[in-house]
């Protein structure tokens, strides 16, 4: 017999998810957090906007390094809530990350994606949104599901009970990452491949499901062309 499963829209799975997910077993995001872990030495005194912010983990650990002033926002308002609660003084907002958001030209340093991007079909709008966001000087870093993995059928789900919950998902591969920045005016200034024996040890044995040398997340810090402000 096999198992119940659930396919929702990615605003209704993630408020779902939103009531247990830091505590969810989440090999990727353990992966990822990892990856932010590194990347705080680089925020101090940055202003940092997250694309997805989910429940403003990312978010929290780059204020305890040093970050200056955080924003995000996310689709679900389930997330935004427990991102609140955990962090008052954050300034979100709900929004669908395929759209424009509602800011300023030049309004932060840095913007991040972390485990977002697989949820959309078109990278370049939000690619550009953040250029436009990023101030001269400033960079944009993705965190993603390596496209090895995401080839593989590798994409965001969740148990909740017994009950498998599915969400629309988008595999991308690099040529999709490197086409979307281009058209969106970015170049490509660092590209790093995160494998399960680059992460602090140990790790979760899912993560060693194909090996410690298999890439797991891909992340890349894109620039955007210089232009007028």
């Amino acid at each position: 017999m096999s198992e119940p499963r659930l396919f929702l829209p990615v605003d209704e799975a993630y408020d779902r998810w939103s009531l247990f997910y830091d505590a969810y077993d989440n090999p990727l995001v353990f992966a990822a957090s990892q990856v932010m872990e590194r990347m705080a030495e680089r925020v101090v005194g940055l202003d940092v906007f997250e694309f997805g912010c989910g429940t403003g983990r990312n978010l929290a650990l780059l204020k305890r390094a040093g970050a200056a002033r955080l924003a995000g926002c996310d689709f679900s308002a389930g997330m935004l809530a427990r991102a609140r609660k955990a962090n008052p003084d954050l300034a979100l907002l709900q929004h669908d990350i395929t759209l424009p958001l509602p800011l300023d030209l030049g309004s932060t340093d840095l913007a991040l994606f972390c485990l977002t991007l697989e949820h959309i079909g078109n990278l370049e709008p939000a690619l550009r949104d953040a250029a436009r966001l990023v101030r001269r000087g400033g960079s944009i870093v993705i965190v993603e599901i390596h496209p090895f993995l995401a080839l593989l059928d590798v994409a965001a789900h969740f148990y909740d009970g017994a009950t498998l919950v599915e969400m629309p998902t988008f595999p991308h591969s690099f040529s999709e990452y490197l086409t979307a920045a281009a058209d969106a005016g970015l170049r490509v200034s660092e590209c790093r491949e995160w494998r399960p024996r680059d992460l602090r040890q140990p790790v979760p044995t899912k993560l060693l499901k194909r090996g410690p040398d298999i890439p797991i997340l891909v992340e890349l810090t894109l620039c955007p062309e210089w232009r007028e402000r």
